[in-house]
């Protein structure tokens, strides 16, 4: 069956169409429809428009060889194929408009252990305002049993699924193109650590399907899609994460975003309009995270997190962020700490770094602002 969807998809057929298909037509359908009988024209007249185009037996064959090509790079890939309605299609994502027919996905079955989940969205530039966001808010979260959805983009996504990997939590990253690569190449690690930890990469697209612009702005409204609550960490006025955002208001989806303050800077000009225009509400501070939980039809469970604890998870999101190990070590460099290569794997890393803080007259968030710059002023130069 998954097959002929495919294919049906190949042939150019209407997302809309699929979904009625699936929710409206008895199983056999998709058999007699490839299966060249033409009765079927006949007896369903809206699918008379479509008659000349199953008569080009070429083209019909050609779109049944690439699907059988997808299935079967999905087979060696370990790609899963789910389709609306079916048992492993996430409840979630059901509820938007128009929701994609077909899904894919590596990893974890998006459809267990994935309901109560957060979209973390935003700008591929955080600044330190949007580090600190992330890393406050979302091992609160993640403690109370959410899953965090994102993009795996660079930025706030990219640090998003990090603080939630950190806190032991399960992610979803939301792709704009094929399962069989990673884009942005540098968040292949990434991808892969996110697998391991029984999260799940998702896309509509199937493999061999290039990233490209209105791919990305498409897959934003699944990554609103799949969650109870959007969350805009940082982001412009003008950006792609505004999309998100009036998407999220079309499905009644819940909208916060951390408080800009009295001087925003560009960086945080589009919280700055989501509250003005009150479309979304604010979070005052690393520590305000229940009112999300109750948007999101929850309860509160957890006793609060401490928060030197929270600190000692952003300091460990930080070092497992670290693309290079020229941060690290630049970083030990500036706070006087030498690097060591018998810390071969960043839990040593950290756990030795807790050590020289605790003995040295370094503050937790002395080092966590240094790990900051270097990050940011590293990816500038890069």
């Amino acid at each position: 069956m998954e097959r002929y969807f495919i294919a049906l998809q190949q042939l150019g057929a209407k997302n809309e169409l699929l979904l009625k298909i699936i929710t409206e037509y008895e199983p056999t359908f998709m058999n007699n429809l490839f299966e060249e009988n033409s009765d079927i024209f006949l007896t369903n007249i809206e699918w008379l428009p479509y008659k000349s185009l199953f008569e080009d037996r070429e083209k019909v064959n050609i779109a049944l060889k690439n699907a059988d090509k997808i299935l079967k790079i999905n087979a060696e890939q370990k790609i899963h194929t789910a389709l609306y309605h079916t048992i492993n299609y996430p409840k979630n994502l059901m509820r938007i408009d128009n929701p994609p027919a077909i899904i894919y996905y590596k990893g974890a079955n998006p459809n267990e252990g994935f309901d109560k989940a957060i979209a973390s969205i935003g700008t591929r530039k955080p600044t330190r305002f949007g580090f600190n966001a992330i890393n406050y808010l979302i091992p609160q979260w993640v403690n109370e049993g959410f899953a965090i959805i994102s993009g795996l983009a660079l930025g706030v996504d990219r640090l998003s699924h990090i603080a939630c990997l950190a806190e032991d939590g399960k992610t979803i990253a939301v792709l704009a193109h094929g399962l069989d690569k990673v884009y942005p190449a540098s968040n292949k690690k990434l991808a892969e650590q996110i697998l391991l930890c029984r999260g799940t990469l998702l896309s509509e697209y199937p493999v061999e399907t290039e990233p490209t612009k209105f791919r990305f702005v498409r897959r934003n409204r699944l990554i609103v899609g799949l969650s109870k609550v959007t969350v805009a960490m940082e982001c412009e006025e003008k950006s792609g994460s505004m999309r998100s955002v009036r998407f999220a208001q079309k499905q009644n989806c819940p909208i916060f975003c951390p408080s800009p303050g009295n001087n925003p800077t560009e960086a945080q000009s589009g919280l700055k309009y989501i509250l003005e225009n009150k479309i979304g509400q604010e979070i005052t501070s690393g520590t305000d995270y229940e009112k999300v939980i109750l948007a999101a039809g929850y309860k509160i469970e957890k006793p609060r997190m401490e928060i030197s604890y929270i600190k000692q998870q952003y300091l460990k999101a930080l070092i497992a962020g670290s693309q290079n190990e020229n941060i690290i070590k630049t970083v030990f460099e500036k706070i006087g700490l030498q690097y060591t290569s018998e810390c071969t794997c960043f839990i040593d890393l950290n756990n030795y770094l807790l050590d020289y803080i605790q003995n040295s007259n370094y503050s937790i968030d002395a080092v966590i602002k240094t790990f900051i710059d270097t990050i940011i002023s590293t990816e500038k130069e890069s």
